[in-house]
């Protein structure tokens, strides 16, 4: 079922200088085959047209000639080599007041028996507007927290190097989403982002606080990347030139 999550998103560097923020975030959780329905009864949302809160086939990963779905499925069968089949679930920010940014949206895909079998995590950046998808394969993996360990292979922030081994970790959704991103430079821990979100129930009502909400969330979101990336800069922290 589709889900409101609220919660905290943090990000805590230790290395080379030391520096912390979080703050409140709230994303939707949707169903990719209820798409077209999802804000059918809601005068302020809309799906594919442009509203105070909607969300755009555009702004979200593949061609958006074709379904979110299906673009989903053709990513895990590239990089996995079979067919998936059953529900795909989005936890993601929508678009709110015409802007939309997502630094990560996160694709649950579940077989037909309702087994959680593949989390592709869509990553992308500013201000090149670059996106690159990681498709996690959570088949054979049987206990509550999946983990997996992989080399970075996207450009994402100046002040990260690109030799670096993550370490990400997620819950099955329930009644809270837990996801944990561990950054290794060197064998060294130098950087954590992690999001806590509890599960909350979806209805036009709670849609629509969401757009009394200030600053509007994905606004939030930019202002936070930029004004982060100007304290790292003040304290002498490693430019990274674009790959």
């Amino acid at each position: 079922m589709h889900a409101i999550y609220e919660g905290t998103l943090k990000h805590t560097r230790l290395k080379p200088k030391k520096h912390a923020f979080q703050y409140r975030v709230h994303m939707l959780y949707l169903d990719l085959d209820d798409l077209a329905q999802v804000f059918s009864n809601n005068l302020f949302w809309s799906y594919n047209r442009l509203n105070l809160g909607c969300f755009l086939r555009a702004d979200y990963f593949g061609n958006p000639k074709d379904s979110l779905k299906k673009s989903i499925q053709d990513e895990i069968k590239k990089n996995l080599n079979f067919n998936h089949h059953g529900k795909i679930f989005v936890l993601t920010s929508p678009r709110y007041f015409g802007y939309c940014f997502n630094p990560v949206s996160f694709y649950y895909c579940f077989n037909t028996k309702n087994k959680l079998e593949v989390i592709v995590s869509h990553i992308t950046n500013t201000p090149w507007n670059e996106n690159y998808a990681y498709v996690h394969d959570c088949r054979g993996l049987h206990q509550s927290m999946k983990s997996f360990d992989f080399k970075k292979n996207f450009h994402v922030s100046p002040f990260m190097p690109m030799n670096i081994k993550y370490e990400w970790i997620f819950n099955e959704p329930g009644e809270k989403i837990v996801v944990s991103m561990n950054n290794i430079h060197k064998q060294e821990f130098i950087f954590n982002a992690s999001l806590q979100l509890h599960r909350k129930t979806f209805h036009s009502k709670s849609l629509n606080r969401l757009l009394l909400k200030f600053p509007p969330e994905t606004f939030k979101t930019i202002i936070a990347i930029y004004w982060n990336a100007l304290c790292l800069k003040f304290k002498r922290v490693p430019f990274f030139s674009h790959p």
